[in-house]
């Protein structure tokens, strides 16, 4: 897995398209003369999400952006401004697209980037937090 690019959002970023760092506009592999193209991409949960890469087709600066789909992504992940995101490519897997999510958190006086969605408890998670119950299954009163 190659790390693409990671960036903290901003409020342009996220209520209208991604900027993509120029650098980064190698791995999206554009095909001489197009200025966009669809790029599938899957989240930490594996689901996929399909983002247009667009370029300016005129001028020395290129300014990659990330439009159609991207606000959806944004809106349905509850990403905001001053997350981090971290977009990957794995070259060996026929050039599949991740993204991460991260949030920062401060926590004892320390700062800690940790992923916003909370994971669905397990089967041991769930039984671990159910209330006792009895042979019955009706639930012990303390």
């Amino acid at each position: 897995m190659t790390i693409m690019f990671s960036k903290v959002l901003t409020n342009t970023d996220v209520q209208k398209r991604l900027a993509v760092p120029n650098n980064s506009l190698k791995h999206f592999e554009l095909e001489n003369g197009n200025c966009s193209k669809s790029v599938e991409v899957k989240d930490e949960k594996g689901s996929t999400w399909t983002f247009r890469c667009y370029v300016r087709s005129d001028g020395a600066y290129k300014k990659p952006v990330l439009s159609s789909g991207w606000r959806q992504f944004v809106v349905n992940k509850g990403v905001h401004r001053g997350d981090l995101i971290t977009f990957c490519k794995d070259v060996e897997a026929e050039a599949t697209y991740k993204i991460i999510v991260q949030r920062k958190i401060k926590l004892l006086g320390k700062e800690f980037w940790y992923s916003p969605e909370p994971e669905q408890p397990t089967d041991a998670t769930a039984q671990v937090i159910q209330a006792p119950a009895d042979a019955t299954g009706e639930v012990i009163q303390a």
